[in-house]
């Protein structure tokens, strides 16, 4: 039988500490008073019983009882130098042998973080996106980082919905050939199929965040959603397998202070990771959609992280509605007396529960937030008005340009999904200039020949050795 044991270690004066103790070390015969030698091999620090050993176990007392516990306390330089700056170390003990090494989740990182420099050097980065709808946060990773001169190579998209994959495979220009595609609920992949990638990023179903979503749903918090909850579970179990060196993540701004996100963020900054958060609408991405948005990018803690970078604003691309409308005929099918919703509005009012019509035209500068069920002509969601009273939903394309997407992304696409597609997606600027914030905060400060990083390597190597 062998017995394990996770244990910090940090530095102290000019070397690294760890120590451990308790009834473990007794019962694998390191006792108080135990003579021992200590020694660096290729399996990593063993420590052995032995009568003419150098080392003694001492003893700890323990408040409130009669006896001590066995103590060992490893300080020194020989330690350091092995365990680099590693700050977690796996002890494994068996009868009369302990073999220190470094924890599997600081060798996680040393590898991500290796093969990240190795990556941007290189000039091209892997990426995988998960909950990926129809890849508008996948094209604008690849658009931000292109503009910062950086290539991306998707390696993997998933998501539970057939119908939004089949049409990024069909019209976005990031899901490649090569491109895996991963169709199931998240909680459902088997960790297999997934490969380890440079970034990762995911959108977690905002259903059950918004308050929207909440009401509908006749849940109080987003941990109640039926379905969408545990894809929490589903993002969790993979990290180990994923390691990305950074990972994106948007969704409404109520998710911030979810429990979902919290353990996230909480499990991520365990595993070591630095958080940086930020909340982004049209004045950043310039839009004609103003889409309130909750982003969180997490990054290897080992890689330099220049929070003081900013984020990227562009400038607005069009003024008013008006120009990315389509021509639609006055008798097209699409106009409709939409009584039903005026009546309803009606009853808003007097019940004041804040339920407000939003009808637009041609001058209007800014439109709220288009979402996924934009096609059942719903309250509050943009409609466009004529003064004769007749109104119509916007258009697939007009949809898409309200969002600063490439129109071709729902080509040949039918309404419904279209309009699913774009409306569970990203402002296209937001997720650009997230990826080349990430690309000027973090690629360019590791973009460096290996001579000159010489530390850091060394480091990587040995733990990875």
């Amino acid at each position: 039988m062998t017995d394990h044991i996770t244990a910090a270690c940090s530095p102290h004066k000019n070397a690294k500490r760890t120590y451990f103790d308790g009834q473990i070390l007794a019962n694998n015969d390191f006792a108080i008073g135990t003579t021992y030698r200590r020694e660096i091999t290729s399996k990593g620090v063993e420590l052995v019983v032995d009568e003419n050993g150098p080392l003694v176990v001492s003893g700890k007392s323990v408040r409130g009882a009669n006896h001590a516990k066995p103590l060992v306390d490893i300080c020194n330089r020989d330690f350091a130098e092995y365990v680099g700056e590693a700050e977690q170390v796996h002890i494994s003990a068996e009868q009369g042998r302990i073999l220190i090494t470094v924890h599997a989740n600081e060798q996680r990182r040393a590898q991500r973080e290796k093969d990240f420099v190795n990556a941007v050097n290189g000039g091209t980065l892997t990426e995988g996106t998960l909950c990926a709808g129809i890849g508008m946060s996948t094209a604008a990773l690849h658009d931000g980082f292109a503009s910062a001169g950086y290539e991306v190579d998707t390696q993997w998209i998933a998501d539970r919905e057939r119908k939004y994959l089949d049409v990024a495979m069909r019209n976005n220009p990031a899901v490649t050939s090569s491109t895996r595609v991963l169709n199931s609920p998240l909680e459902m992949i088997e960790l297999d199929w997934y490969n380890s990638v440079n970034i990762c990023q995911f959108s977690l179903p905002c259903t059950g965040h918004s308050k929207s979503g909440k009401t509908k749903n006749k849940i109080a918090i987003a941990e109640q959603h039926p379905t969408d909850a545990v894809g929490v579970y589903g993002y969790l179990k993979a990290l180990d397998t994923i390691n990305a060196a950074v990972y994106l993540s948007e969704n409404v701004p109520e998710a911030k202070d979810s429990a979902s996100y919290v353990l996230i963020k909480a499990t991520l900054q365990a595993l070591g990771y630095n958080i940086f958060e930020t909340i982004l609408n049209n004045e950043q991405s310039g839009s004609i959609e103003n889409r309130e948005r909750y982003w969180f990018v997490a990054v290897s803690k080992g890689l330099r992280l220049d929070a003081e970078t900013a984020i990227p604003c562009y400038p607005r691309a069009h003024k008013r509605l008006g120009e990315i409308m389509e021509p639609i005929e006055a008798n097209d099918k699409m106009w409709s007396e939409n009584t039903y919703l005026k009546e309803k509005a009606k009853l808003d009012a007097k019940k004041g529960n804040g339920f407000t019509r939003q009808l637009v035209n041609e001058d209007t500068t800014q439109v709220g937030t288009i979402n996924r069920h934009y096609t059942k002509r719903q309250s509050t969601p943009p409609m466009v008005a004529r003064p004769d009273g007749m109104e119509r939903l916007l258009t697939p394309v007009e949809h898409a340009r309200a969002k600063q997407c490439n129109e071709a992304l729902v080509a040949d696409t039918p309404m419904t999904t279209a309009h699913e597609g774009l409306g569970q997606g990203i402002d296209m600027k937001q997720g650009e200039g997230m990826a080349k914030w990430i690309a000027m905060a973090v690629c360019h400060l590791v973009k460096a020949p290996r001579q000159t990083m010489s530390t850091q390597f060394e480091f990587l190597d040995l733990m990875l050795a």
